[in-house]
């Protein structure tokens, strides 16, 4: 018989749709050999292993007693279904962010783990996995410990979740309630980028297999020449603000710890970026054969961000390298030995420290920030007549995709330190200069970093023992 029909067999479609199931912890799904039950059944197993309500070795078997009805004679499968089993959730985002590590800086890492962090907690919390997953990630080992203890004493109805259960409908209610909640087009679709990306490598890996076209595809408010026009520039400070801002004894009085006074000088003088400015080593700070002092940039937001800089002769007439021997001479490892790591940066203390300053003078405009000094650099390096290649290497910057190069050599520093000699500022430089205030500080370890960490840690140790 050539191109069989359904119809040219005599099916008893009762006795196939009659059959029963049996789970192994003791429960039976078993059908009468009506449409309507056979319909329920198999929603019922697609149900269960959707949303992975049962644990793996619990997973439905056909039962012994009852053989699958035979194939008739004339019919052969051709192909095997594909599995719908998906991995468990946390698992798979584990996975994810590990790859992410691999070719990700670890500030894009710790945004995405922030974002699906996010999701998780307001969609799934209920769930034990995630929970536990969301405690086992919390920022500090306190953290963690104390929202580990709060799991465990809370009761769940619900033990795991797979990845499959990360469909169009929760993604949708995940957008719905940020959108309740009046967050901007450009802060939700940020979020489900992340989720995109992680339902992107979860299909590739098979670790989500309810589908092979992301739930994520058409939730996006904005297109991306919409995304782009709503991408609000930083602003230069103007020569006035500059003035006002490096006022010599209002600045002194406003930046009272060593991050706080020179970051933002940095910042005005070499164009690096807030994180760039924070995190220099003592070891960073360095010296050519022929006598240019430089800073070298480990780590970046871009592999062209990692270069050296040349520090002009007005850094250094303000005692910029005076104070790097001093936390030489202490045995700092870095040259703001007191800030600590948050979210990956250093840089906490002096963006607020700045908003406040601006603030106070009433200096504050709607998009200048710490990168808007870079903003400046940039600009009057130009109109100094530096040419593009030139102003990339010294502030780590790239036009395009096909500038991603390593810039800045130290071969290059001859030809660049004239350029940031040209950057004058409105700025009392003598009156500004360092004195030697921190010395003392950054000499006394129990205002380190880790120091206050240890202490803090301990003091929460000791309170929570004295509670229990």
């Amino acid at each position: 018989m050539s191109n069989p029909k359904l119809s040219d067999f005599n099916f008893d479609l009762d006795a196939i749709r009659r059959y029963e199931i049996a789970l192994k912890n003791g429960t039976t799904i078993k059908t009468d050999g009506s449409a309507e039950e056979h319909a329920r059944a198999i929603a019922m197993l697609d149900k269960i292993d959707q949303i992975g309500m049962i644990e793996p070795e619990h997973r439905p078997l056909i039962s012994d007693t009852m053989p699958p009805p035979p194939l008739p004679p004339t019919l052969t499968p051709t192909a095997t279904a594909a599995p719908l089993n998906s991995a468990p959730l946390p698992e798979a985002i584990d996975q994810w962010l590990e790859q992410s590590g691999a070719k990700n800086e670890t500030r894009t890492v710790d945004g995405k783990a922030y974002h699906i962090k996010d999701f998780l907690r307001r969609r799934f919390g209920h769930v034990k996995s995630v929970a536990h997953w969301l405690a086992a990630h919390q920022n500090t080992p306190n953290m963690q410990k104390k929202a580990l203890l709060e799991v465990e004493a809370a009761t769940y109805k619900q033990q795991t979740v797979m990845a499959n259960a990360v469909d169009k409908e929760a993604i949708v209610g995940y957008k719905s309630e940020l959108l309740k909640e009046g967050q901007k087009a450009k802060t939700i679709d940020n979020k489900l980028m992340t989720i995109h990306n992680f339902l992107k490598y979860a299909i590739a890996h098979g670790a989500y297999t309810a589908t092979n076209e992301n739930p994520v595809s058409g939730l996006f408010i904005l297109t991306k020449e919409e995304r782009k026009k709503k991408t609000e520039p930083y602003e230069p400070f103007t020569d006035e603000a500059l003035k006002t801002f490096f006022d010599a004894e209002k600045y002194s009085k406003a930046m009272t710890a060593p991050d706080l006074f020179w970051a933002p000088l940095l910042g005005i003088f070499t164009g690096m970026r807030i994180s760039e400015a924070t995190q220099i080593r003592t070891d960073d700070v360095r010296k050519t054969a022929n006598g240019l002092h430089y800073i070298f940039v480990p780590k970046s937001k871009t592999t062209a961000g990692i270069r050296n800089v040349p520090i002009c002769a007005t850094l250094q007439r303000l005692g910029f390298l005076d104070y790097v021997n001093e936390c030489r001479s202490a045995g700092a490892e870095r040259i703001f030995p007191h800030c600590l790591l948050i979210n990956n940066s250093y840089s906490k203390d002096v963006s607020a420290a700045m908003l406040e300053h601006q603030r106070i003078l009433n200096i504050k405009a709607p998009h200048t920030s710490f990168h808007s000094f870079r903003v400046n650099v940039i600009t009057a390096m130009a109109n100094n007549g530096a040419n593009t290649p030139q102003v990339m290497k010294i502030v780590g910057h790239k036009r395009s995709d096909s500038d991603e190069v390593h810039l800045g050599y130290v071969r290059d520093l001859p030809d660049l330190q004239p350029i940031v000699d040209t950057l004058k500022w409105p700025i009392d430089i003598p009156s500004l200069a360092y004195n030697g205030r921190f010395g003392a500080f950054v000499a006394n370890q129990d205002n380190w970093a880790k120091s206050k960490k240890r202490k803090a840690e301990a003091a929460k140790d000791k309170a929570a023992s004295e509670a229990s």
